[in-house]
């Protein structure tokens, strides 16, 4: 990369640092008030070590946060259930065995995958979710990785900028973070400069600030080869040096940058967290008011004469204080009116109004009884309701890019068996199983009970009416298995159930006999 490329790289790191500029401050006080071990913006790596909690004088805030997080994971990636899946786009292809095999197989290694600890997608995944839901942007770099297939890191939003295409989708990340002089000399070697590699030798602990751009490669040839034609460029650079250090491509976007919500005309999302600020502040400066009037209730101010006492006034345990005999002065208390009770009252309505912004009340209802499946199927759908937009944007932004890139990643590497004889990539769909779409199929299967229960009565002592002709129970049974999220491999293909009817139906069948469509196999 000639030095006029660099120049341009640069200069556009510039101009989104000073777009995303304006938002620096605000994620700087809820990382402070809310998430002080998140607080890495305007370089304030004077921090690193300390508590950082100064400003918290009431963690209400800090368990909402924690809350709605783990939910997310609960929802979106929980790892006892099954999320996604590999399928046949055709639904002939589907039905054949090769096939049904092959996408079992591929779902469950990429379940195992994804749950693995050497991948470390869940601890990512849990740190995203924080970031989403307190700064209302989260990004997660999915890279291969030689010992795991796939590795997944969350980074610092401070150290990242990003950019849009004409459909709203991030498709730039400009990331600028600091690895020690050894760390550089071990990944790049030859390819950094002679003062880092000097550095590496005498101080190997010194930073080295890098800059990782990924951004559309505008001057690829589609059909050349090598990664320098890939659809994203991926450009690595020693600030200090102003030196390429690897250029490369990637063939899907390797970061995700998931947006809480988005107002029009910005980049970066708005969260919970920037809803609940408000009500944060003026928390924290009750719980601080209120300490202060409860230490001037325990040790309030004293009053005592300007010249009747010998010695210093001692208001400790067991102090002493001496006066002068026979004088009348005595040491009094100044009387501090405050009335407790109304300031706790005001701070419980503050903790709830942040709960609720931050959906607790929806999630984890106070003193919810135990649940019949039924309730809990309502209760669910509920949750749907009010998270249902933000997790359509999840869904776009991070989980559908997120096991699409996952699965080429473990195809390209050898990771998954090699595709059936006749099936090509583009014959496979992975899909991201939403607890949206989760709910929907539920409620499908409670109207099919629904109707089934309207129905018994006019079934009793058998079907003399023919009712169940108007079912094609086949479709109902495949239909089942679809609804509940059951492995595909269950269910035998539609041909192979034909030829058992045959075979059990006798040779009438053969000569042409109509099938019945309502024969339950």
């Amino acid at each position: 990369m000639d030095e006029a490329r660099i120049d341009a790289l640069l200069a556009r790191r510039k101009s989104l640092e000073e777009a995303r500029d304006p938002w620096l401050p605000t994620w700087e006080e809820l990382s402070d008030y809310v998430l002080p071990r998140k607080n890495s913006f305007r370089g304030r790596t004077s921090s690193r070590g300390r508590a950082g909690d100064e400003k918290i004088y009431d963690s209400t805030p800090c368990h909402a946060l924690d809350l709605l997080g783990a939910a997310l994971g609960g929802l979106l990636t929980n790892p006892c259930l099954p999320w996604f899946r590999v399928r046949a786009r055709d639904k002939r292809l589907a039905d054949q065995e090769g096939v049904r095999t092959y996408v079992s197989e591929a779902t469950e290694r990429m379940a195992a995958l994804f749950n693995s600890e050497a991948s470390g997608f869940q601890a990512a995944a849990h740190e995203l979710y924080l970031d989403v839901v307190l700064l209302g942007t989260g990004v997660l770099y999915v890279e291969a990785d030689a010992e795991c297939a796939v590795r997944f890191s969350a980074r610092p939003l401070s150290e990242v900028c990003v950019a849009e295409d004409v459909r709203g989708v991030v498709d730039t990340v400009l990331r600028t973070y600091e690895l020690t002089a050894r760390q550089a000399a071990s990944q790049w070697g030859e390819a950094c400069s002679e003062e880092t590699r000097r550095k590496a030798g005498e101080r190997p602990e010194e930073p080295v600030e890098i800059l990782h751009a990924v951004f559309p490669r505008a001057d690829r040839d589609p059909l050349g080869l090598g990664n320098r034609n890939f659809p994203f460029a991926s450009v690595y650079v020693e600030l200090g040096a102003r030196r390429v250090l690897e250029e490369s491509g990637y063939l899907e976007m390797p970061y995700m940058v998931p947006r809480w919500s988005k107002a029009a005309g910005e980049v970066y999302g708005r969260g919970p967290g920037l809803t609940a600020l408000s009500d944060i502040r003026v928390l924290n400066a009750m719980s601080r008011t209120a300490l202060m009037a409860a230490e001037k209730m325990s040790d309030p101010p004293l009053m005592v004469p300007d010249d009747g006492f010998l010695g210093p006034i001692r208001s400790g345990p067991g102090g002493l204080s001496y006066y002068r005999a026979g004088s009348g002065d005595r040491i009094e208390a100044l009387p501090v009116a405050v009335d407790l009770k109304a300031t706790e009252s005001m701070m419980a309505a503050r903790r709830d109004s942040i709960r609720a912004i931050f959906l607790n009340d929806q999630l984890q209802p106070p003193g919810a009884p135990v649940l019949s499946a039924t309730e809990a199927l309502i209760r669910q759908s509920e949750k749907m309701r009010v998270l249902g937009p933000v997790l359509g944007r999840m869904q776009t932004e991070f989980l559908a890019p997120l096991v699409n890139r996952v699965f080429n990643i473990l195809l390209r590497s050898g990771e998954l068996p090699p595709l059936p004889g006749g099936v090509a990539r583009r014959d496979l769909v992975i899909d991201y199983a939403s607890p949206v779409a989760r709910a929907q199929k539920q409620y499908e299967a409670q109207t099919l009970t629904q109707a089934m229960t309207y129905l018994a009565p006019l079934m009793q002592g058998g079907d003399s009416l023919g009712l169940m002709d108007n079912f094609d129970t086949d479709r109902i049974a495949r239909h089942a298995v679809e609804l509940f999220g059951a492995p595909e491999d269950y269910l035998l293909p539609e041909r192979d159930v034909r030829a058992a009817r045959v075979r059990a139906l006798g040779p009438a069948q053969e000569d042409g006999g109509e099938e019945p469509s309502s024969v339950v196999p």
